[in-house]
């Protein structure tokens, strides 16, 4: 099989040029960092009705994933490099609906969409508002969604970190959530750090940096306008205009060959 790998701001994902047969398994072959290529999951494209194209992406685990905003730069890069979009301007297909792209050489702009902020007993196993404090065991945070689900904990210390697989197993959730750990550095940069569903720590999670941007801004800890933020990988900028999350970070093909 063909592939390339990517990374956006150290997220690394391996992509195919056509659908991929058993995606599930391929993904925990493939993306393995002793016995395959290594990577956080795989991408490939198949048709849409909706948009110009459809991405599918899979976590390292084999897991499906409904977004990543890391992941759909790289696939952005990765189709638009292939011809398999004709414009640098176009509309992704996710399993959380239809993203619209634009290309500006290494910088990949990404509307993530408008977060979900209330949710009922069928989304998580009780009802929550995001604007008010969840107690996860020892810590205290948030919940919301942005086509992923996401936990927000705000200056919380390195041992406390430890817990995030403890948060991401908390009853609330009905099959876990993205966990972020946030620190604002000034009123437009924020540091995330991000143990993801289906990936464990990674150095970059586009969904968990806007979503913490969002809440921060909600929260009134950060202004209006971009916001830069650190992850371990890189940075990222992201802005909130008439509700909806632009993300803006590059993606750059570091390898490609042939996975046997």
């Amino acid at each position: 099989m063909y592939i390339e790998k990517y990374q956006a701001t150290g997220n690394d994902f391996i992509l195919f040029k056509e659908e991929v047969l058993n995606p599930s398994e391929v993904a925990i072959k493939v993306c393995h960092r002793r016995f395959g290529v290594g990577a956080d999951g795989i991408l490939f494209p198949s048709s849409s009705v909706v948009a110009d194209i459809k991405m599918n992406y899979y976590n390292s685990d084999g897991s499906i994933a409904k977004m990543c905003g890391n992941g759909i730069r790289a696939f952005a890069k990765f189709v638009y490099n292939h011809q398999l979009v004709s414009k640098p301007v176009f509309k992704i297909e996710t399993l959380s609906g239809v993203k619209d792209i634009v290309i500006d050489s290494d910088m990949i702009k990404v509307n993530i969409g408008e977060p979900k902020l209330i949710f009922s007993e069928d989304e998580l196993t009780q009802s929550y508002d995001s604007h008010h404090v969840y107690h996860f065991n020892i810590l205290d945070g948030y919940i919301l969604s942005v086509g992923t689900l996401h936990a927000i904990i705000y200056d919380v210390t390195e041992d406390l970190k430890k817990e995030a697989k403890s948060i991401q197993n908390d009853p609330i959730f009905v099959d876990g959530a993205n966990i972020n750990f946030v620190k604002v550095i000034h009123r437009n940069h924020l540091f995330v750090e991000t143990f993801e569903r289906g990936s464990g720590w990674t150095l970059s999670c586009g969904t968990g940096v806007s979503a913490s941007v969002y809440h921060a801004m909600m929260l009134g800890l950060v202004d209006q306008g971009e916001v830069f933020v650190d992850v371990k990988g890189g940075k990222l900028v992201v802005e909130v205009k008439d509700n909806q999350i632009y993300l803006t970070g590059p993606a750059e093909k570091i390898l490609e060959g042939n996975f046997i």
